[in-house]
Order: structure tokens, then C-alpha cells, then sequence
């Protein structure tokens, strides 16, 4: 199936991390967002939300800020304009952009296998050509209504990192019987299972022989994210390309498991997360 049925409906989200720190209104603090991109049938909306931005569209200059969509980080692909977003004087900005799926399908981009959402410098009113990239996230799938059986599909979330593993990327909303957790097993409510519409299925591998298997699960550096403050195993935190063991960066909480017995092990020393006090809360 090449183009969205009017009964298909895709839900997709992005978290953004700075990519150019020189446009943060706050050098202390670092820019963020988030963004949510919703497909039903033939229509689509992009809400866009940003903070410690710098504002550009002054009397004095004709730069502002816009949205693209490319697929993936390679550059084998032209990124899609999508729309503006003003910031205001307190660095925030918000934007709802409505969109035809097919238009941007017919220019080359196909949203259902995802994308890499942008926030650049607008280099003129006029201009749809990117500035300077100032954040950047992948588009995550998080809810979705179509026919057809899911599918796992292999990644490599930490690049040169967490060497002898291999990874899949699947997508909970599809098993809902199998992935539920009730707000009863978190302690306080104050942090728990944090999902970005993924999980992660991995294996570590020792003299050619699958040692352990591996589950993970999309959060920040933070005991907010971390699920069920490490009591059920999820001990272990890799940070994403770009990121490190700082509070607030993005990366996986892990857990593993001896294939042989079913058991939780602990291979290292467990992390410990800051305090969500030390955490930007997005």
C-alpha cells in the first residue's frame, strides 16, 4: 500500500535536542521541545513546541525559525518545509501546522517509516531552504490504527557504543495485552516507564554465542525515567550519540536477562540517575 487509506491514522512523536547551542536565549540553559505529528486518511497536523530560543524576527532582521522533515540523518534526502514557528520574547514558541500527507510523499518522503524533524534558522521570508540546524529529533511512532502485521526492524541506537550487541526496534502500541503497566506498581507517581512510541530487543554476544538477551526502553538520564526506579532490573542507562551521563540527556534504560534461565542478572554496576530536581521536566 503506497498512499494513506482515509481510514489509516499514525501518531507520531519527537522529542528535540539542541544542535547549536549559539541560538539558545539563555546560554545557561539548553534549548528543547518537543513535537507531535498526527495523519488521518489524506490530512495531517504538526504541533511544534520549543523553549530557550533566542527570537529572530526583530525589526531588524528578516530571520526567523521553521519546521523541516527529512528522512533520516544520511542527507539522502531533500527536507521537507512544513511551516514557521515563532518564538516569542520569553524564548518559546508554539505552532500547529496543518499538511497534505500525499504532497510530501510525492516529494520523496515517506512519513510512515518515520523522519528526522528540524527546527532551523529561516534565512528569509520568501525561502524555503534551510539555515543553521538548531534542533533536531527522530519522529517516533507512537499510536496507529492500520491493517497489516507489525514488523521489527533492526537499529543501531548507540552507533559505536554497547560493542558485541545487536538491536530491534518494535513498537508496543501494537500489543496491547502484552504491554501494560499499571500506575499501582510505581511508588509515588513520580517517575516510572517512560515510552517515546519505541522499545528496543537486543542481544550481547560473547565468543559468537548470544550471552544475554536485552530489553530497553526510551528516557532521559533521570530517575523520573528510569521504570519502576530499578526495582524490577532496569539498572543500566546508554545515552545516545551526542549524549552523555548527564541529567536530562536522552538515551535507554536497560535490562538483562540470561536466555538459559529467564532470570533478571546484573553483568555491572548499576547506574544511579540524578534526582528529577537536577532535570530540565519536559
Amino acid at each position: 500500500m503506497n498512499r494513506l487509506t482515509d481510514r489509516e491514522y499514525h501518531r507520531y512523536t519527537a522529542v528535540l535536542r539542541e544542535d547549536n547551542h549559539s541560538y539558545a536565549k539563555t546560554p545557561a540553559r539548553r534549548p528543547g521541545g518537543k513535537a507531535t505529528v498526527e495523519i488521518t486518511g489524506k490530512s495531517g497536523m504538526l504541533k511544534c513546541s520549543v523553549r530557550n530560543l533566542r527570537p529572530l524576527n526583530t525589526p531588524n532582521s528578516d530571520k526567523g525559525y521553521g519546521v523541516w522533515i527529512s528522512a533520516g540523518e544520511k542527507g539522502d534526502s531533500v527536507p521537507v518545509y512544513a511551516g514557521i514557528i515563532e518564538i516569542n520574547a520569553r524564548g518559546v514558541g508554539d505552532s500547529t501546522i496543518s499538511f497534505e500527507p500525499d504532497r510530501i510523499q510525492g516529494l520523496g518522503l515517506n512519513l510512515r517509516s518515520g523522519g528526522i524533524l528540524e527546527v532551523c534558522v529561516h534565512t528569509a521570508p520568501n525561502d524555503d531552504l534551510p539555515g543553521d540546524r538548531v534542533l533536531v529529533g527522530e519522529l517516533e511512532l507512537e499510536e496507529a490504527d492500520l491493517p497489516g502485521e507489525p514488523k521489527m526492524e533492526k537499529v543501531s541506537p548507540f552507533g559505536t557504543g554497547l560493542p558485541y550487541h545487536q538491536w530491534w526496534k518494535f513498537y508496543p502500541g501494537y500489543f496491547q495485552n502484552m504491554m501494560f503497566f499499571s500506575q499501582d506498581n510505581q511508588n509515588s507517581g513520580s517517575y516510572g516507564p517512560v515510552f517515546r512510541g519505541h522499545q528496543l530487543v537486543g542481544l550481547q554476544y560473547a565468543q559468537g554465542a548470544v550471552k544475554y538477551l536485552i530489553h530497553g526502553i526510551p528516557g532521559r538520564f533521570c530517575l523520573r525515567d528510569q521504570p519502576f526506579g530499578g526495582a524490577t532490573g532496569y539498572v543500566y542507562w546508554h545515552p545516545l550519540p551526542g549524549q552523555q551521563f548527564k541529567p536530562g540527556d536522552y538515551g535507554y534504560w536497560l535490562i538483562y536477562i540470561d536466555p538459559a534461565t529467564g532470570e533478571v542478572v546484573y553483568p555491572d554496576k548499576a547506574v544511579k540517575p540524578p534526582d528529577c530536581s537536577d532535570c530540565e521536566k519536559e
